[in-house]
């Protein structure tokens, strides 16, 4: 189910706060020298489909946001580790200057977190000297109970999970630090804010009551977060580019980070933030909620100081706008562009120095054509769009064949990419003989619109949607095939693991299918005739592309063997929590929280 809100006048913190914040954490002793550790998790299955490659090369936005967070809070032994350049990194072995770790985050995606239980395990190795273990990312948002009652007994966990933003994560430090002693360890100054009390009025967390063997009975959870309204108050997430641990296969950290002028030499594409919210609320889509059904923007001159000087100091010119949907406010979008265009970085203006895309729904960018031209001369390059499903049939977003081709000739004809995003659900065949509702007839449209990729998800829970809950209840998900459990990274949009389908595999090859539609030699020749500016990117797209099918083929193959001669076993019912979920209030009689959020 969606997330549970807060009422309207409490929902957002209050101006200036996460900036008084940083600062009262700053000035506590002995900050600075705490040695932390940030870990995204990242699970090497998921590597599948088009797009396979971009795991290595981009950057997610937590992993800089966090980070930057913390640094600018006075932490300054900080070291973040991405698990797709350091798979063997150990938490229980890792030093910070010859220190061990007293601070340990990690961060997780749903699809990644089978590696973020095992790095919180591995933690749990060094016993009684082990870090405060806090846990955070979209898992942790929507499924919090799942970081606890991990290890052989069910004793092992994170301390404190974190269903929220950096406010939420910096207001449990400062909780914590106000009452640290000189040099006392920071779990052993947790242990005692929780045994007072001290953290049930700081929304957001999930933690046990006490530690003690064994899973716990219950935890205790203190509300939804409150959003940071105005994202020009989050640090610039410039500072941690120096913090990033550079690629190895050890399992000890290395002496020193990367530094940022060779952080290019691995990082190809950041991430960054620009808006977060979406006026649509499609059925399968957790955003709105997450949000508070609220649109939250940061200013254009704040965009643009954080790109120009990425680019000084690495050399990176890629980005990529972590926003829902960009054109969600003309307005804002507009002012954005228009600052953007103005700006120069290295005497260049951005439409020659900058590669920036984002994400846009075909509605609005229809809605706002006109703004298309200056996109371009913003730096906008290629531009990821949430067609779903051309006949409206899945969801109506405004979206259809006539205003799609429209938008795709128009971008085309500014020189930004249209990069299509369609959806494979029940009831769509494979092909139909007349109209656009086979998923190889909106595959052969959107190429022929100028589409240079074509991503295809099958449609699957995803917690935190309206529509999580039903799709178990009607029976459409998959709980094992051929007596194996369908596992958490299997809900990454590749894996058919939700349809009403007898034959579930029928769905999985149509996905394949889909993408061999449109990554294929004869597109490969044909792309070589067509000479214009996206020549050279559509050529490196269908030759990836291929690859990307070819590799996802043979990492499939023990799953679409199952999936095709094995007995399949569906849910009746939507999971519930593993522990319950407590309010604070309800350690003292008062009714719990738990029955609103415990889905």
């Amino acid at each position: 189910m969606e997330l549970p809100q807060r009422p309207k006048e409490d929902r957002f913190v209050k101006p200036g706060a996460f900036r008084q914040l940083c600062e009262q954490i700053s000035r506590y002793p002995g900050v600075a020298e705490i040695p932390v550790l940030f870990v995204y998790a990242f699970d090497p299955r998921t590597r599948l489909g088009p797009f396979f490659i971009h795991d290595r090369i981009l950057i997610p936005g937590a992993a800089r946001a966090v980070p930057a967070a913390l640094y600018a809070a006075g932490f300054r032994k900080i070291r973040v580790v991405l698990q797709s350049w350091n798979p063997r990194v150990r938490p229980s072995r890792a030093l910070l200057d010859g220190d061990p770790i007293e601070l340990l985050l990690v961060s997780s995606m749903q699809i990644h977190s089978a590696e973020a239980y095992r790095l919180i395990e591995d933690a749990w190795e060094l016993g009684d000297s082990r870090p405060l273990i806090l846990a955070g990312g979209p898992k942790a948002i929507y499924q919090p109970w799942d970081f606890y009652g991990l290890g052989p007994d069910g004793s092992r966990g994170a301390d404190v999970v974190v269903c929220g933003e950096e406010y939420v994560l910096l207001e449990l430090l400062d909780r914590i630090l106000q009452d640290r002693l000189p040099g006392e360890p920071l779990r052993k100054a947790f242990q005692r804010v929780r045994a007072r009390g001290l953290l049930e009025d700081i929304p957001g967390l999930v933690y046990r009551a006490e530690d003690r063997p064994g899973p716990p009975e219950s935890l205790i959870y203190t509300g939804p977060q409150r959003l940071l309204q105005d994202l020009d108050e989050l640090p610039l997430p410039i500072a941690s580019l120096g913090l990033f641990e550079p690629p190895h296969n050890n399992r000890e950290l290395s002496s020193r980070p990367l530094s940022p002028d060779k952080f290019g030499k691995y990082a190809k594409i950041l991430t960054i933030l620009s808006t977060r919210g979406c006026h649509f609320r499609c059925h399968y889509c957790p955003i709105p909620a997450y949000n508070q059904f609220s649109f939250r923007t940061r200013s254009p001159e704040s965009l643009v100081e954080e790109i120009t000087h990425v680019k000084t100091l690495t050399g990176i010119n890629t980005f990529f706008g972590a926003d829902d949907n960009f054109f969600n406010d003309r307005e804002l979008v507009e002012r954005i562009f228009q600052t953007m265009a103005q700006a120069k970085v290295g005497g260049q203006p951005f439409r020659d120095a900058i590669f920036f895309s984002t994400e846009a729904t075909v509605y609005d960018v229809h809605k706002n054509q006109d703004l298309i031209p200056l996109a371009r001369e913003a730096g906008l390059r290629a531009l990821w769009i949430g067609v779903e499903d051309l006949t409206g049939t899945l969801v109506k977003k405004g979206q259809g064949p006539e205003r799609t081709r429209t938008v795709f000739s128009l971008l085309r004809k500014a020189g930004i990419a249209p990069m299509a995003m369609i959806i494979h659900h029940d009831g769509q065949p494979l092909w139909s003989w007349k109209g656009l509702y086979g998923l190889l007839n909106q595959v052969n449209f959107l190429r022929r619109a100028g589409a240079l990729t074509c991503q295809i998800t099958l449609l699957t829970p995803s917690v935190g949607s309206k529509s999580y809950e039903k799709l178990f209840e009607e029976g459409k998900v998959l709980e094992s095939v051929g007596g194996k459990p369908i596992e958490e990274y299997q809900y990454d949009g590749n894996h058919c693991v939700a349809t009403a389908s007898s034959s579930p595999i029928i769905r999985q090859l149509n996905m394949i299918l889909g993408y061999v539609w449109f990554y294929n030699p004869v597109n490969l020749l044909t792309a070589l005739g067509q000479v214009d500016t996206f020549w050279k990117s559509r050529l490196e797209c269908q030759l990836l592309g291929m690859a990307g099918i070819g590799q996802s083929l043979y990492r499939m193959r023990n799953w679409l063997g199952r999936l095709m001669f094995g007995k399949i076993e569906r849910h009746q019912s939507a999971p519930r929590p593993r522990f319950p979920l407590l309010s604070p209030e309800s350690l003292l009689g008062v009714p719990s929280l738990a029955p609103a959020v415990g889905h």
